[in-house]
C-alpha cells in the first residue's frame, strides 16, 4: 500500500511538474510568434513605427530580427516612392503643356492646371477621352499605335498640337497618355509671314507690269 502510494504521489506530481513545464515551453514559443503577428498586422496596415522586440537568439528571434530589417526597408521604399510622386506632382503643376492620362477605359485618371487651361474647360474624373480627344484619334487606334499619334485640336480661336502615346502596354493599368502643346502663336506668326510674302509679291508684282506695259 505504501508503495502503491508512493508512486501515485509521484505520477500526480510528475504530471503537474510536465503540466507546467509545457505550459511555460509553449508561453516561450507562442509568445514570440503572436508578437510576430501583431507586428506583420501592424505592417499591412501601414505602421511602421514600431518594432517587434527580440527577446531570444533562436530561429524565431532571427526570424523576428530579419522581419524588423524588412519592415525597415519596406518604410524606405516607401518613402522613396513617395518623394518621387511629389515630384511628380510638383513637375505636372508647373508645366506649361497640358497632361492628360486616360485609362483603358477612357476615364480620366490624371490631369494638370494646364490642361483645363488649354481646353478651356474643368477636368475631372468624370470626364472621357472620347469627350476630350475622341475627334482626333480613337481610343482604340491609339491603345494599338506602335508608338504615338500626333494630331491637333482647335479650341475657339487657340490651336494645340496633340501628341498621343500609350503607357504600360499590355497591363491592366495601362492607358493613354496625351500631351498638348499650344501653338497659337507659330500660327499667327506663320499666318503673317504667308500674308507679308503675298502683299511684298503683290507690290513687286504691280511696278514690273506697269514697266512692261509702258
Amino acid at each position: 500500500d505504501q508503495m502503491f502510494v508512493f508512486i501515485m504521489e509521484s505520477l500526480v506530481f510528475g504530471l503537474i511538474i510536465s503540466i507546467l513545464l509545457s505550459f511555460l515551453l509553449s508561453k516561450t514559443m507562442v509568445t514570440p510568434i503572436q508578437r510576430l503577428t501583431e507586428g506583420a498586422m501592424r505592417v499591412a496596415e501601414g505602421d511602421f513605427s514600431r518594432k517587434i522586440e527580440v527577446s531570444s537568439r533562436d530561429e524565431i528571434g532571427v526570424l523576428t530580427d530579419t522581419f524588423n530589417d524588412m519592415a525597415g526597408q519596406l518604410q524606405d521604399t516607401l518613402r522613396q516612392v513617395e518623394n518621387e510622386r511629389n515630384k511628380l506632382d510638383t513637375l505636372f503643376l508647373h508645366m506649361t503643356d497640358g497632361v492628360v492620362a486616360c485609362s483603358r477605359e477612357g476615364k480620366v485618371i490624371h490631369s494638370n492646371p494646364a490642361a483645363d487651361q488649354m481646353l478651356l474647360r474643368h477636368i475631372g474624373p468624370e470626364s472621357a477621352y472620347d469627350q476630350l480627344f475622341g475627334e482626333v484619334a480613337p481610343l482604340d487606334q491609339v491603345l494599338e499605335a506602335p508608338d504615338h499619334l500626333e494630331g491637333e485640336l482647335q479650341v475657339r480661336d487657340r490651336f494645340l498640337q496633340l501628341l498621343l502615346a500609350p503607357f504600360d502596354r499590355g497591363r491592366e493599368g495601362g492607358g493613354v497618355l496625351a500631351v498638348l502643346h499650344d501653338v497659337t502663336e507659330e500660327r499667327k506668326n506663320q499666318e503673317m509671314q504667308r500674308e507679308f510674302v503675298a502683299n511684298v509679291s503683290h507690290e513687286l508684282r504691280t511696278p514690273l507690269t506697269n514697266i512692261r506695259s509702258y
